[in-house]
């Protein structure tokens, strides 16, 4: 497909990633257990169309579009992990809005209908992406800051755009770009996304509006500046392009990708990635292990606004902070269910970890954070609860040149609970507000180090050394551990 490639809700994966590859290579020692098949009957009331003769269906009324709309029927029939599609009239669905299909006057309207039959489902991650994905962004730059729905406005949490007015600056409330006022635009998503999705929704609709074509390109923003007089400004302030290597892997195609650590004082370090692709691996290992060098005995592991990826990474980045078998938990499909088994690195790091999120934080990265908290093993702070969006998905490009993006599982985490539509809770619910990014604060970031630095004060000493000089008391294995330590 020419140019570039939708915004897609992640944990998307081909086909042989999501029955396979939630893995390392062959050979290694953590790969998901696929279990007997246990689809359980369909529940009462609810009609299982596993067995639905679709040569007695209806034809379609004519159009254009209608062979999209069947195809794209026909393929949620055949994949979907649950046989009576949510309980829904799967067939009468397909009629109702074939007629709203028929009658659009364009393809932007032909695949809105669509969309609306698949939106019947009430899951993420099933959606129609027009091949020239003109519903989405516009390009891959856009001006470097980061506009987050906190209180009851958008605000920008963090700034490094300046233009000839001046600068963004943190703590900002953003009124409208290029001339156009962001109300009604919070409205629409609003009323369409409802209360709970909006801080992730409009966040997304922001940020399609904030792109450009290409770097250089300017975007005018008029915005309330955080000063005690609380002013109106206009900025202009140019678009970038994100750095970092670009990966391409089936449908997911040309994502940038990141990988930032740094130590932030006080044995404390932190991690942080915009995207979950297998390449990362190699670089979030080395990233790690140099962090450790200088001393860390504490980790902050940042997935704000990390939208998930392929779930093929979930289980190697587990093991580098596991010294003992566990689970993540398990991918229900149609006809057999996966667990997503995790066994522990060669050195991995088991001092205290601290996980942020908020309300970008979807997919792979939820069932990455839930597991881990079952397991005992992560805190998880935050100023507002994850996307609760976790269904397995995979993509395939339809004749044409649409993408379809289809759920292929349930997940559950190893305690049973469901994340879909419900998101994760923080174990520390931190109180945002437009004042508190003033200045470039970080509010969540900082009750993170408060956390560990409680967390560190709470580790045992090693004893001193014999003074004797005779022989030493045996050490016990520090906060960063030591080969073979643990129950693992």
């Amino acid at each position: 497909m020419p140019g570039r490639a939708p915004r897609i809700h992640a944990l998307a994966v081909s086909v042989a990633l999501a029955l396979g590859g939630c893995s390392e290579p062959a050979g290694s020692r953590s790969e998901p257990t696929p279990s007997e098949p246990s689809p359980g009957p369909a529940p009462a009331g609810c009609r299982d169309y596993s067995t639905l003769d679709v040569s007695q269906l209806p034809p379609l009324e004519g159009g254009p579009h209608a062979a999209l709309l069947d195809q794209v029927w026909r393929t949620v029939l055949d994949k979907h992990f649950d046989p009576t599609l949510g309980c829904t009239d799967w067939p009468k669905l397909r009629e109702i809005h074939a007629r709203k299909v028929a009658e659009a006057h364009s393809d932007a309207e032909a695949y809105a209908q669509i969309n609306a039959m698949l939106d019947e489902l009430g899951q993420s991650h099933t959606r129609l992406f027009a091949p020239s994905a003109a519903e989405d962004t516009v390009g891959p730059a856009s001006p470097e800051l980061v506009v987050r729905w906190v209180g009851d406005e958008l605000v920008v949490v963090s700034s490094h755009a300046d233009g000839p007015q001046g600068p963004v600056l943190p703590g900002a409330a953003l009124l409208a770009i290029n001339d156009v006022p962001v109300g009604p635009l919070v409205a629409e998503v609003r009323e369409r996304y409802g209360q709970r999705a909006l801080p992730r929704m409009i966040a997304r609709a922001v940020a399609a509006r904030l792109s450009c074509e290409r770097e250089g390109q300017v975007k005018k923003l008029k915005v309330t500046n955080p000063d005690k007089d609380q002013r109106n400004a206009v900025r202009v302030v140019p678009c970038v392009t994100p750095p970092g290597e670009r990966i391409t892997l089936g449908n997911l195609r040309d994502v940038p990708t990141r990988v930032e650590h740094r130590m932030l004082g006080d044995g404390v370090g932190l991690l942080r990635f915009n995207v979950w692709m297998l390449p990362m691996v190699k670089q979030m290992e080395a990233a790690l292990a140099e962090m450790r060098a200088q001393g860390m005995r504490a980790l902050v592991l940042d997935l704000r606004g990390n939208p998930g990826g392929v779930g093929a990474m979930a289980v190697p980045v587990a093991r580098m902070l596991l010294d003992h078998d566990g689970s993540l938990g398990t991918m229900r499909f149609r006809d057999f269910e996966q667990e997503l088994h995790v066994e522990p690195g060669d050195d991995p790091f088991v001092g205290p970890v601290v996980v942020l999120v908020d309300e970008s934080t979807a997919s792979t990265s939820e069932i990455f954070v839930v597991g881990m908290r079952d397991l005992g093993r992560i805190t998880v702070i935050g100023g507002q609860p994850s996307a609760g969006a976790a269904l397995p998905s995979v993509i395939e490009q339809l004749p044409g040149g649409a993408l379809l993006q289809t759920v292929v599982a349930d997940y559950r985490s190893p305690n049973g609970t469901v994340v879909e539509g419900q998101g994760i809770t923080p174990d520390v619910r931190v109180e945002e507000s437009r004042e508190a990014f003033v200045g470039g604060r970080d509010p969540v970031l900082e009750a993170a180090r408060e956390h560990l630095a409680g967390a560190l004060a709470a580790l045992p000493t090693p004893p001193a050394a014999d003074t004797d000089g005779d022989a030493t008391a045996p050490e016990p294995p520090t906060a960063e551990g030591s080969t073979g330590a643990g129950p693992g």
